[in-house]
C-alpha cells in the first residue's frame, strides 16, 4: 500500500524550544525532570547538535541510568563526542572554588570548537540543583550567565543566542521559598536577557486530568467524547488536553480545519501536529513543518494518516483530538460518520493512545446525537464554563 506523507519519527520540539532561544526550567523533587531532559537531548542528538550536560554531582549514577532508560547510548555518544556528561563541582568549581572566569573561558571555547566541527546547535543543559554546589549562593552563578562576554559588550548574554545556540537551565525550587524563587526568577529575566523563557515542569503536567478528578497515569489509554457549545470557551479544554501531552513529553497530533477555533488556539504549540482537513485537496499534502492536508471526505485517507502515526510512535502514548464530529457528519453522513469513529475507536484499543472527540450536540438532533454517544464509553460534557462527567471512566489502556 502506498503511504501518504506523515510526521517524521522523533520526540517533536521538546518544550517548544526554537533555535536560539534560552530557557529557564523550574522544578521541584515532584516532577519526573529526566523524562523531559532526556527527551531534551535525545532531540538535540538526533538533529545533529553537540550536547552538553551539566548536573548535580550526586546524581550521576541517576542521570545516566536514565538517559539509558529513556534510550539514550551513552557509550557511543561521549565516545563520539555528541554527548558531554560533567557534574557542576567537576565544571565549575575544579579547586574547590567557583571558577568564573575558566568556566567562561571553557565554555566559549566548547561552542566554537562544536561550530568549528559542523555541529548542527550548540544544545546545552544545566541542572543546578538547588545551587548547594555554591552554598546556595546563587548571585554567583548568575553572575556568570549573565557576563557580557558571552555576548558584545554591553549587551548581556542575549547576544550570545544566536540560532547556533540552544539553551536550558534547570533549578531545583523544591526547597526554596516563594520570595527567593521569585527573586531568582526576576533576576535572570531582569532586562539583560528579555527573550528568556520561563518553563514549570509542574504546571501543565494534570491540566486537563485535574479537571477531572484523574491523575495523568490514569487518563492515559482513554477516548473521551467532549459535548460543548461552540459560544463557550471549549477551547480551553482542548488547550488543557494538549499542554497536558506536552509538559509529559508525548506527541500531540490534532485532525482538524485550518479554519477552526481549535487550530488557532493551539497554533503556538510547537510540539503539536495538525491534520487539517480541506474540501480543496484530493491527496495528503504537507504544507509545512507540523500540518498536512487531508482530503475531508475521504475517510480512507484519514484512517491511513492515523495508522501512520500510530505506527511511528508505537512505543509512546500518543495524544489524538479529532475536532470535529460535526464537520465530519457534514462531509460524510451519519452512517459514514459512525463507521468511520467505530474503526478509529477500534484501532485506538490496541494502541498507546489518548483520545478527544469534539461534538457540538447543539448542530445536531437528539438521535443523531444519541448514536454517536453509544460508541463512547467516557463522555464529557462543557456547560457553564465547566466541564462534567456525564459517563465512564472505564479506563482503556493497554497494560
Amino acid at each position: 500500500m502506498r503511504k501518504h506523507p506523515s510526521f517524521r519519527v522523533g520526540t517533536g520540539p521538546v518544550l517548544s524550544m526554537r533555535e536560539g532561544e534560552v530557557a529557564v526550567v523550574t522544578y521541584t523533587p515532584a516532577a519526573d525532570k529526566m523524562k523531559v531532559f532526556s527527551a531534551f537531548i535525545r532531540e538535540g542528538l538526533e538533529s545533529g547538535d553537540m550536547v552538553n550536560y551539566i548536573y548535580p554531582d550526586e546524581e550521576s549514577k541517576t542521570v545516566k541510568a536514565k538517559l539509558e532508560e529513556h534510550g539514550i547510548d551513552i557509550e557511543i555518544h561521549e565516545r563520539n563526542g555528541t554527548l558531554r556528561l560533567r557534574g557542576l563541582a567537576e565544571y565549575y568549581l575544579p579547586d574547590r572554588n567557583f571558577d568564573k572566569e575558566g568556566a567562561i573561558k571553557k565554555g566559549l571555547e566548547e561552542r566554537a570548537e562544536a561550530k568549528k566541527k559542523g555541529y548542527k546547535h550548540w544544545r546545552e543543559l544545566e541542572d543546578v540543583g538547588d545551587f548547594s554546589f555554591l552554598n546556595g549562593q546563587w548571585k554567583k552563578y548568575l553572575e556568570y550567565w549573565d557576563d557580557p562576554r558571552w555576548g558584545s559588550p554591553g549587551a548581556g548574554v542575549g547576544v550570545l543566542y544566536e540560532p547556533f545556540i540552544i539553551e536550558l537551565t534547570a533549578v531545583n525550587i523544591g526547597g526554596m521559598s516563594e520570595e527567593e524563587t521569585n527573586e531568582i526568577l526576576k533576576t535572570i529575566g531582569g532586562g539583560k536577557c528579555p527573550q528568556t523563557k520561563f518553563i514549570d515542569l509542574l504546571q501543565h503536567t494534570g491540566a486537563f486530568s485535574k479537571s477531572i478528578d484523574m491523575s495523568h497515569e490514569k487518563l492515559v489509554g482513554c477516548r473521551f467524547l467532549l459535548e460543548f457549545d461552540p459560544t463557550l470557551n471549549y477551547e480551553r479544554i482542548v488547550e488543557d488536553f494538549a499542554k497536558e501531552a506536552v509538559a509529559n513529553v508525548e506527541p500531540v497530533f490534532v485532525f482538524t480545519s485550518s479554519t477552526s477555533s481549535v487550530r488557532t488556539c493551539l497554533a503556538s504549540q510547537r510540539a503539536v501536529r495538525f491534520f487539517l482537513m480541506s474540501v480543496s485537496t484530493s491527496t495528503p499534502e504537507s504544507i509545512s513543518e507540523n500540518e498536512i492536508l487531508l482530503p475531508a471526505n475521504n475517510a480512507a485517507l484519514i484512517l491511513e494518516s492515523l495508522s501512520n502515526v500510530l505506527e511511528t510512535h508505537a512505543e509512546e502514548n500518543v495524544f489524538l483530538i479529532f475536532d470535529s464530529l460535526s464537520e465530519l457528519l457534514g462531509s460524510m453522513d451519519l452512517e459514514k460518520t459512525y463507521s468511520f469513529l467505530h474503526y478509529v475507536l477500534d484501532i485506538l484499543s490496541s494502541a498507546k493512545a489518548t483520545a478527544l472527540f469534539l461534538l457540538n450536540t447543539n448542530a445536531h438532533e437528539p438521535q443523531v446525537v444519541s448514536c454517536l454517544k453509544e460508541l463512547f464509553r467516557n463522555q464529557l460534557v462543557y456547560r457553564g464554563n465547566q466541564l462534567k462527567v456525564v459517563k465512564g471512566f472505564l479506563n482503556e489502556r493497554v497494560s
